[in-house]
Protein backbone atom coordinates (compact mmCIF):
# COMPACT_ATOMS: atom_id res chain seq x y z
CA UNK A 1 0.00 0.00 0.00
CA UNK A 2 1.43 3.37 -1.01
CA UNK A 3 1.77 5.95 1.72
CA UNK A 4 0.42 9.34 0.69
CA UNK A 5 2.47 12.23 2.02
CA UNK A 6 0.91 15.65 1.79
CA UNK A 7 2.00 18.90 3.41
CA UNK A 8 -0.69 21.44 4.27
CA UNK A 9 -0.26 24.95 5.60
CA UNK A 10 -3.20 26.29 7.59
CA UNK A 11 -3.34 30.02 8.13
CA UNK A 12 -4.96 31.01 11.41
CA UNK A 13 -5.74 34.66 11.81
CA UNK A 14 -6.41 35.79 15.35
CA UNK A 15 -9.04 38.43 16.00
CA UNK A 16 -7.32 41.76 16.24
CA UNK A 17 -3.90 40.22 15.66
CA UNK A 18 -1.47 42.01 13.35
CA UNK A 19 -0.07 38.83 11.91
CA UNK A 20 -1.36 35.39 10.99
CA UNK A 21 -0.21 32.09 12.47
CA UNK A 22 1.00 29.38 10.13
CA UNK A 23 0.54 25.77 11.21
CA UNK A 24 2.29 23.19 9.07
CA UNK A 25 0.85 19.69 9.11
CA UNK A 26 3.14 17.00 7.69
CA UNK A 27 1.05 13.86 7.93
CA UNK A 28 3.73 11.26 7.42
CA UNK A 29 5.53 12.39 10.60
CA UNK A 30 2.64 11.95 13.06
CA UNK A 31 2.25 8.19 13.51
CA UNK A 32 4.79 5.50 14.10
CA UNK A 33 4.37 2.46 11.87
CA UNK A 34 2.55 0.56 14.61
CA UNK A 35 0.23 3.48 15.41
CA UNK A 36 -0.68 4.01 11.75
CA UNK A 37 -1.38 0.32 11.33
CA UNK A 38 -3.69 0.37 14.34
CA UNK A 39 -5.70 3.26 12.89
CA UNK A 40 -5.79 1.59 9.46
CA UNK A 41 -7.14 -1.63 10.97
CA UNK A 42 -9.96 0.30 12.64
CA UNK A 43 -10.87 2.05 9.37
CA UNK A 44 -10.69 -1.20 7.38
CA UNK A 45 -12.89 -2.91 9.96
CA UNK A 46 -15.49 -0.19 9.46
CA UNK A 47 -15.20 -0.62 5.68
CA UNK A 48 -15.54 -4.43 6.04
CA UNK A 49 -12.06 -5.17 4.76
CA UNK A 50 -12.08 -2.71 1.88
CA UNK A 51 -9.20 -0.28 1.33
CA UNK A 52 -11.77 2.46 0.74
CA UNK A 53 -14.08 3.79 3.44
CA UNK A 54 -17.52 5.26 2.73
CA UNK A 55 -17.86 8.73 4.27
CA UNK A 56 -21.36 8.04 5.62
CA UNK A 57 -20.10 4.92 7.42
CA UNK A 58 -17.27 6.84 9.06
CA UNK A 59 -19.65 9.66 10.00
CA UNK A 60 -22.06 7.20 11.63
CA UNK A 61 -19.20 5.72 13.66
CA UNK A 62 -18.06 9.14 14.88
CA UNK A 63 -21.66 10.13 15.71
CA UNK A 64 -21.95 7.12 18.04
CA UNK A 65 -19.07 8.55 20.13
CA UNK A 66 -19.84 12.27 19.83
CA UNK A 67 -22.88 13.87 18.17
CA UNK A 68 -24.12 14.05 14.59
CA UNK A 69 -23.27 17.75 14.40
CA UNK A 70 -19.74 17.24 15.71
CA UNK A 71 -19.26 14.23 13.42
CA UNK A 72 -20.19 16.37 10.41
CA UNK A 73 -17.54 18.93 11.34
CA UNK A 74 -14.95 16.21 11.90
CA UNK A 75 -15.72 14.65 8.52
CA UNK A 76 -15.24 18.07 6.99
CA UNK A 77 -11.73 18.19 8.49
CA UNK A 78 -10.85 14.68 7.29
CA UNK A 79 -12.13 15.27 3.74
CA UNK A 80 -10.86 18.86 3.58
CA UNK A 81 -14.38 20.02 2.86
CA UNK A 82 -14.72 18.01 -0.35
CA UNK A 83 -18.12 16.56 -1.19
CA UNK A 84 -17.04 12.96 -1.74
CA UNK A 85 -18.73 9.60 -1.19
CA UNK A 86 -15.62 7.63 -0.18
CA UNK A 87 -11.87 7.93 0.06
CA UNK A 88 -8.90 5.61 0.72
CA UNK A 89 -8.45 4.31 4.27
CA UNK A 90 -4.77 5.24 4.02
CA UNK A 91 -5.66 8.87 3.31
CA UNK A 92 -8.18 8.90 6.16
CA UNK A 93 -5.49 7.56 8.51
CA UNK A 94 -3.03 10.24 7.41
CA UNK A 95 -5.65 12.95 7.87
CA UNK A 96 -6.24 11.74 11.45
CA UNK A 97 -2.58 12.39 12.33
CA UNK A 98 -2.92 16.08 13.32
CA UNK A 99 -6.09 15.29 15.28
CA UNK A 100 -4.58 12.49 17.35
CA UNK A 101 -0.90 13.39 17.52
CA UNK A 102 -0.57 16.98 16.33
CA UNK A 103 1.25 19.77 18.14
CA UNK A 104 -0.60 21.86 20.71
CA UNK A 105 -1.12 24.67 18.22
CA UNK A 106 -2.48 22.29 15.59
CA UNK A 107 -4.81 20.70 18.11
CA UNK A 108 -6.07 24.10 19.26
CA UNK A 109 -7.04 25.07 15.73
CA UNK A 110 -8.79 21.74 15.13
CA UNK A 111 -10.60 22.05 18.47
CA UNK A 112 -11.77 25.52 17.55
CA UNK A 113 -13.06 24.15 14.24
CA UNK A 114 -14.96 21.32 15.96
CA UNK A 115 -16.46 23.88 18.35
CA UNK A 116 -17.88 25.73 15.35
CA UNK A 117 -15.35 28.52 15.20
CA UNK A 118 -13.08 29.87 12.50
CA UNK A 119 -10.63 32.64 11.77
CA UNK A 120 -12.86 35.19 13.50
CA UNK A 121 -12.94 33.10 16.69
CA UNK A 122 -15.88 31.30 18.27
CA UNK A 123 -19.00 32.39 20.14
CA UNK A 124 -19.79 31.57 23.76
CA UNK A 125 -22.73 29.23 23.15
CA UNK A 126 -20.75 27.13 20.64
CA UNK A 127 -17.87 26.67 23.12
CA UNK A 128 -20.27 25.63 25.90
CA UNK A 129 -22.08 23.18 23.60
CA UNK A 130 -18.86 21.56 22.39
CA UNK A 131 -17.55 21.23 25.96
CA UNK A 132 -20.79 19.46 26.93
CA UNK A 133 -20.35 17.08 23.98
CA UNK A 134 -16.78 16.19 25.02
CA UNK A 135 -17.70 15.84 28.71
CA UNK A 136 -20.70 13.60 27.93
CA UNK A 137 -18.58 11.36 25.70
CA UNK A 138 -15.84 11.16 28.33
CA UNK A 139 -18.37 10.15 31.00
CA UNK A 140 -19.65 7.31 28.80
CA UNK A 141 -16.07 6.03 28.54
CA UNK A 142 -15.62 6.23 32.32
CA UNK A 143 -18.85 4.32 32.99
CA UNK A 144 -17.54 1.43 30.87
CA UNK A 145 -14.23 1.12 32.71
CA UNK A 146 -13.76 -1.33 35.56
CA UNK A 147 -12.69 0.44 38.75
CA UNK A 148 -14.27 3.76 37.79
CA UNK A 149 -17.93 2.82 38.02
CA UNK A 150 -20.07 3.40 41.08
CA UNK A 151 -20.63 7.15 40.87
CA UNK A 152 -24.09 8.56 40.25
CA UNK A 153 -25.08 8.83 36.59
CA UNK A 154 -24.78 12.38 35.32
CA UNK A 155 -27.91 14.20 34.25
CA UNK A 156 -27.87 16.68 31.38
CA UNK A 157 -28.17 19.43 33.99
CA UNK A 158 -25.05 18.23 35.84
CA UNK A 159 -23.09 18.04 32.57
CA UNK A 160 -24.12 21.64 31.83
CA UNK A 161 -23.10 22.82 35.33
CA UNK A 162 -19.67 21.19 35.22
CA UNK A 163 -19.03 22.32 31.63
CA UNK A 164 -19.64 25.94 32.57
CA UNK A 165 -17.42 25.56 35.63
CA UNK A 166 -14.61 24.22 33.42
CA UNK A 167 -15.04 27.23 31.11
CA UNK A 168 -15.20 29.86 33.85
CA UNK A 169 -11.78 31.39 33.12
CA UNK A 170 -12.70 31.77 29.44
CA UNK A 171 -16.29 32.97 29.86
CA UNK A 172 -15.48 35.48 32.62
CA UNK A 173 -11.82 36.28 32.06
CA UNK A 174 -10.39 38.60 34.73
CA UNK A 175 -13.35 38.17 37.13
CA UNK A 176 -13.39 36.28 40.40
CA UNK A 177 -15.86 33.42 40.74
CA UNK A 178 -17.63 35.23 43.57
CA UNK A 179 -18.22 38.27 41.33
CA UNK A 180 -19.92 36.28 38.59
CA UNK A 181 -21.69 33.71 40.81
CA UNK A 182 -25.24 33.16 39.60
CA UNK A 183 -24.80 35.19 36.41
CA UNK A 184 -25.61 33.69 32.98
CA UNK A 185 -22.81 33.20 30.42
CA UNK A 186 -22.03 36.37 28.45
CA UNK A 187 -23.10 36.83 24.83
CA UNK A 188 -19.51 37.07 23.66
CA UNK A 189 -17.18 36.13 20.82
CA UNK A 190 -13.79 34.70 21.75
CA UNK A 191 -10.77 35.06 19.49
CA UNK A 192 -8.29 32.29 18.76
CA UNK A 193 -5.90 33.93 21.23
CA UNK A 194 -8.59 33.93 23.96
CA UNK A 195 -9.25 30.25 23.33
CA UNK A 196 -5.55 29.40 23.24
CA UNK A 197 -4.86 31.19 26.53
CA UNK A 198 -7.67 29.30 28.24
CA UNK A 199 -6.54 25.90 26.89
CA UNK A 200 -2.95 26.51 27.96
CA UNK A 201 -4.03 27.48 31.47
CA UNK A 202 -6.52 24.68 32.02
CA UNK A 203 -5.57 21.22 30.84
CA UNK A 204 -8.67 19.27 31.98
CA UNK A 205 -10.63 19.98 28.80
CA UNK A 206 -7.67 19.15 26.52
CA UNK A 207 -7.13 15.85 28.38
CA UNK A 208 -10.80 14.90 28.07
CA UNK A 209 -10.87 15.73 24.37
CA UNK A 210 -7.70 13.71 23.70
CA UNK A 211 -9.11 10.65 25.50
CA UNK A 212 -12.43 10.92 23.64
CA UNK A 213 -10.76 11.11 20.22
CA UNK A 214 -8.35 8.26 21.01
CA UNK A 215 -11.29 6.11 22.08
CA UNK A 216 -13.32 7.03 18.98
CA UNK A 217 -10.56 5.90 16.61
CA UNK A 218 -9.20 3.00 18.74
CA UNK A 219 -5.85 4.76 18.75
CA UNK A 220 -4.66 3.75 22.23
CA UNK A 221 -6.13 2.48 25.52
CA UNK A 222 -8.10 5.05 27.50
CA UNK A 223 -6.22 6.47 30.49
CA UNK A 224 -9.03 7.01 33.01
CA UNK A 225 -6.51 7.72 35.75
CA UNK A 226 -5.49 10.94 34.02
CA UNK A 227 -8.53 12.70 35.49
CA UNK A 228 -10.43 10.21 37.69
CA UNK A 229 -9.44 8.71 41.06
CA UNK A 230 -9.84 5.07 42.01
CA UNK A 231 -12.52 4.72 44.69
CA UNK A 232 -11.39 2.27 47.39
CA UNK A 233 -12.54 0.85 50.75
CA UNK A 234 -16.19 1.06 49.67
CA UNK A 235 -18.99 -0.68 51.60
CA UNK A 236 -20.64 -3.58 49.78
CA UNK A 237 -23.82 -1.57 49.25
CA UNK A 238 -23.08 2.10 48.74
CA UNK A 239 -24.37 4.85 46.47
CA UNK A 240 -22.31 8.01 46.42
CA UNK A 241 -23.83 11.49 46.53
CA UNK A 242 -21.38 12.45 43.77
CA UNK A 243 -21.66 11.94 40.02
CA UNK A 244 -18.67 11.05 37.84
CA UNK A 245 -18.52 14.58 36.38
CA UNK A 246 -18.50 16.10 39.87
CA UNK A 247 -15.75 13.73 40.98
CA UNK A 248 -13.65 14.62 37.94
CA UNK A 249 -14.19 18.34 38.56
CA UNK A 250 -13.25 18.17 42.26
CA UNK A 251 -10.31 15.85 41.63
CA UNK A 252 -8.81 18.29 39.13
CA UNK A 253 -8.74 20.99 41.84
CA UNK A 254 -6.81 18.84 44.34
CA UNK A 255 -3.01 18.76 44.71
CA UNK A 256 -1.69 16.25 42.16
CA UNK A 257 -0.35 13.88 44.85
CA UNK A 258 -3.91 13.37 46.13
CA UNK A 259 -5.65 12.73 42.80
CA UNK A 260 -4.97 9.02 42.27
CA UNK A 261 -7.15 7.48 44.99
CA UNK A 262 -10.20 8.38 47.08
CA UNK A 263 -10.75 6.21 50.17
CA UNK A 264 -14.27 6.06 51.58
CA UNK A 265 -14.50 7.19 55.22
CA UNK A 266 -18.05 8.15 56.11
CA UNK A 267 -21.57 8.66 54.82
CA UNK A 268 -24.84 9.18 56.64
CA UNK A 269 -26.39 6.41 54.54
CA UNK A 270 -23.78 3.91 55.79
CA UNK A 271 -22.98 5.18 59.32
CA UNK A 272 -26.16 6.97 60.41
CA UNK A 273 -26.65 10.36 62.04
CA UNK A 274 -24.16 10.39 64.89
CA UNK A 275 -21.70 13.26 65.20
CA UNK A 276 -19.41 11.22 67.48
CA UNK A 277 -19.20 8.41 64.89
CA UNK A 278 -18.68 11.00 62.14
CA UNK A 279 -15.85 12.58 64.15
CA UNK A 280 -14.14 9.26 64.92
CA UNK A 281 -14.26 8.26 61.25
CA UNK A 282 -12.52 11.40 59.98
CA UNK A 283 -10.03 12.39 62.72
CA UNK A 284 -6.38 11.66 61.92
CA UNK A 285 -7.06 10.28 58.44
CA UNK A 286 -5.07 12.75 56.36
CA UNK A 287 -6.48 15.14 53.74
CA UNK A 288 -10.22 14.73 53.21
CA UNK A 289 -13.09 15.89 51.03
CA UNK A 290 -16.38 16.70 52.80
CA UNK A 291 -19.62 16.72 50.76
CA UNK A 292 -22.94 18.04 52.10
CA UNK A 293 -26.44 18.06 50.63
CA UNK A 294 -29.20 20.21 52.16
CA UNK A 295 -32.99 20.24 52.15
CA UNK A 296 -33.19 22.07 48.81
CA UNK A 297 -30.82 19.78 46.92
CA UNK A 298 -27.92 22.21 47.15
CA UNK A 299 -24.65 20.27 47.15
CA UNK A 300 -21.40 21.77 48.46
CA UNK A 301 -18.50 21.09 50.83
CA UNK A 302 -14.83 21.59 51.49
CA UNK A 303 -11.35 20.19 51.00
CA UNK A 304 -9.32 19.77 54.21
CA UNK A 305 -5.61 19.73 53.34
CA UNK A 306 -4.48 18.08 56.61
CA UNK A 307 -5.92 15.64 59.12
CA UNK A 308 -8.87 16.76 61.20
CA UNK A 309 -8.01 17.27 64.88
CA UNK A 310 -10.42 17.71 67.78
CA UNK A 311 -9.40 20.94 69.47
CA UNK A 312 -10.96 24.38 70.07
CA UNK A 313 -8.67 26.20 67.63
CA UNK A 314 -8.48 26.57 63.87
CA UNK A 315 -5.91 24.59 61.92
CA UNK A 316 -5.21 23.68 58.30
CA UNK A 317 -3.26 25.28 55.45
CA UNK A 318 -4.01 27.68 52.57
CA UNK A 319 -4.46 24.69 50.24
CA UNK A 320 -7.92 24.16 51.81
CA UNK A 321 -10.91 25.30 49.76
CA UNK A 322 -14.70 25.34 49.75
CA UNK A 323 -16.70 24.24 46.73
CA UNK A 324 -20.22 24.14 45.32
CA UNK A 325 -21.63 21.50 42.95
CA UNK A 326 -25.38 22.14 42.68
CA UNK A 327 -27.18 24.18 41.48
CA UNK A 328 -23.93 25.74 40.25
CA UNK A 329 -20.35 24.41 40.37
CA UNK A 330 -17.24 26.27 41.50
CA UNK A 331 -14.07 26.08 43.59
CA UNK A 332 -13.40 28.80 46.20
CA UNK A 333 -9.80 29.15 47.25
CA UNK A 334 -8.19 30.96 50.19
CA UNK A 335 -8.31 34.76 50.34
CA UNK A 336 -5.16 34.98 52.46
CA UNK A 337 -7.03 37.21 54.93
CA UNK A 338 -6.82 34.75 57.83
CA UNK A 339 -5.93 31.14 58.60
CA UNK A 340 -9.34 29.97 59.82
CA UNK A 341 -9.39 26.96 57.53
CA UNK A 342 -10.52 23.98 59.65
CA UNK A 343 -12.26 23.67 63.01
CA UNK A 344 -13.49 20.53 64.83
CA UNK A 345 -14.59 20.52 68.45
CA UNK A 346 -16.77 18.32 70.67
CA UNK A 347 -16.63 19.11 74.38
CA UNK A 348 -19.70 19.16 76.60
CA UNK A 349 -18.41 21.76 79.10
CA UNK A 350 -17.04 24.33 76.70
CA UNK A 351 -17.74 27.92 75.72
CA UNK A 352 -16.41 27.25 72.19
CA UNK A 353 -18.88 26.02 69.54
CA UNK A 354 -19.20 22.26 69.13
CA UNK A 355 -19.17 20.96 65.57
CA UNK A 356 -17.17 21.14 62.35
CA UNK A 357 -16.46 24.38 60.54
CA UNK A 358 -14.49 25.61 57.55
CA UNK A 359 -13.65 29.26 56.96
CA UNK A 360 -14.94 32.48 58.51
CA UNK A 361 -15.00 32.76 62.29
CA UNK A 362 -16.89 31.52 65.34
CA UNK A 363 -20.66 31.74 64.83
CA UNK A 364 -20.09 32.88 61.21
CA UNK A 365 -18.41 29.93 59.47
CA UNK A 366 -18.30 29.63 55.68
CA UNK A 367 -19.58 26.08 56.28
CA UNK A 368 -20.71 24.73 59.65
CA UNK A 369 -22.00 21.30 60.68
CA UNK A 370 -23.43 21.37 64.19
CA UNK A 371 -22.74 18.61 66.73
CA UNK A 372 -26.53 18.24 66.74
CA UNK A 373 -25.99 16.30 63.52
CA UNK A 374 -28.41 17.19 60.77
CA UNK A 375 -28.23 20.93 61.31
CA UNK A 376 -25.76 23.45 59.96
CA UNK A 377 -25.09 26.97 58.76
CA UNK A 378 -23.52 28.79 55.83
CA UNK A 379 -22.42 32.41 56.09
CA UNK A 380 -23.57 35.08 53.59
CA UNK A 381 -19.90 35.86 53.02
CA UNK A 382 -16.62 34.30 54.12
CA UNK A 383 -13.37 36.08 54.97
CA UNK A 384 -11.25 32.92 54.61
CA UNK A 385 -12.39 31.77 51.16
CA UNK A 386 -13.59 33.55 48.02
CA UNK A 387 -17.00 31.94 48.46
CA UNK A 388 -20.58 33.20 48.24
CA UNK A 389 -23.32 31.80 50.47
CA UNK A 390 -23.13 28.10 49.57
CA UNK A 391 -26.88 27.53 49.91
CA UNK A 392 -29.85 29.82 49.51
CA UNK A 393 -30.75 28.83 53.09
CA UNK A 394 -28.37 30.22 55.70
CA UNK A 395 -29.71 27.71 58.24
CA UNK A 396 -29.36 24.19 56.91
CA UNK A 397 -31.42 21.05 57.28
CA UNK A 398 -28.85 18.50 56.13
CA UNK A 399 -30.02 15.51 54.09
CA UNK A 400 -26.67 13.80 53.57
CA UNK A 401 -22.98 13.95 54.43
CA UNK A 402 -20.12 12.07 52.77
CA UNK A 403 -16.37 12.13 53.49
CA UNK A 404 -13.45 10.78 51.44
CA UNK A 405 -9.79 10.45 52.44
CA UNK A 406 -7.57 11.50 49.55
CA UNK A 407 -4.46 9.93 48.10
CA UNK A 408 -2.81 6.63 48.92
CA UNK A 409 -3.05 5.62 52.58
CA UNK A 410 0.17 6.22 54.48
CA UNK A 411 1.43 3.19 56.35
CA UNK A 412 2.80 3.46 59.87
CA UNK A 413 6.46 2.46 59.65
CA UNK A 414 6.34 1.17 63.23
CA UNK A 415 3.49 -1.19 62.37
CA UNK A 416 5.35 -2.43 59.30
CA UNK A 417 8.25 -3.46 61.53
CA UNK A 418 5.92 -5.30 63.88
CA UNK A 419 6.10 -2.74 66.66
CA UNK A 420 3.74 0.00 67.80
CA UNK A 421 4.38 3.21 69.71
CA UNK A 422 2.84 3.15 73.13
CA UNK A 423 -0.12 5.54 73.16
CA UNK A 424 -1.03 7.67 76.16
CA UNK A 425 -4.58 8.18 77.39
CA UNK A 426 -4.67 11.50 75.55
CA UNK A 427 -3.73 9.78 72.29
CA UNK A 428 -6.74 7.50 72.65
CA UNK A 429 -9.13 10.27 73.74
CA UNK A 430 -9.30 13.23 71.34
CA UNK A 431 -11.90 15.01 73.52
CA UNK A 432 -9.55 15.00 76.52
CA UNK A 433 -6.67 16.18 74.36
CA UNK A 434 -8.81 19.06 73.11
CA UNK A 435 -9.73 20.01 76.71
CA UNK A 436 -6.01 20.23 77.59
CA UNK A 437 -5.48 22.51 74.60
CA UNK A 438 -8.44 24.68 75.62
CA UNK A 439 -7.25 25.37 79.17
CA UNK A 440 -3.64 25.83 78.04
CA UNK A 441 -2.25 22.85 79.96
CA UNK A 442 0.95 21.22 78.70
CA UNK A 443 0.75 17.53 77.88
CA UNK A 444 3.26 16.22 80.40
CA UNK A 445 3.30 12.73 78.93
CA UNK A 446 4.77 14.10 75.70
CA UNK A 447 8.07 14.64 77.46
CA UNK A 448 8.29 11.03 78.68
CA UNK A 449 7.79 9.10 75.48
CA UNK A 450 10.52 6.71 74.53
CA UNK A 451 12.58 7.70 71.54
CA UNK A 452 11.95 5.58 68.48
CA UNK A 453 14.96 3.38 67.79
CA UNK A 454 16.18 2.96 64.23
Amino acid sequence: MNKISICIVIKIKSMGAKSSKNVQLTRKEYFSGEERQRVLQMLQKLSKGSDTIVVSVLQKHISSHLTTETATKLIGILTKGRNIVSFPCSLAADNLGPLLKGSLEERLFLTLTLAGGGQAGVDCNSVIKYTEVILSSYLRIINDQSGYRGWKLDSANTVSQISRALLQDLLFSGCSLKEIWGKPPPEAQFSYDDFEQWCLGYSVFATMEAEVLKNCFCFSPVNCGALMPQATQLPKTFTSMLSAAQVMFLNSALPSVLQSEWRFLFSTTSHGWSFSIFMKQIVGRGPTLLVVEDQSGNKFGGFASVSWEVRPQFHGTPECFLFALEPQAGIFHSTGYNRNFMYLNYLEKNTMPNGLGMGGREELFGLWLDYDFGKGLVAPTCTTFHSPQLSRHQELEICGVEVWALGAEEKDSDEEEGTRKQKSALDRNPEARAMMDLIGRERVSDGYREEVKD
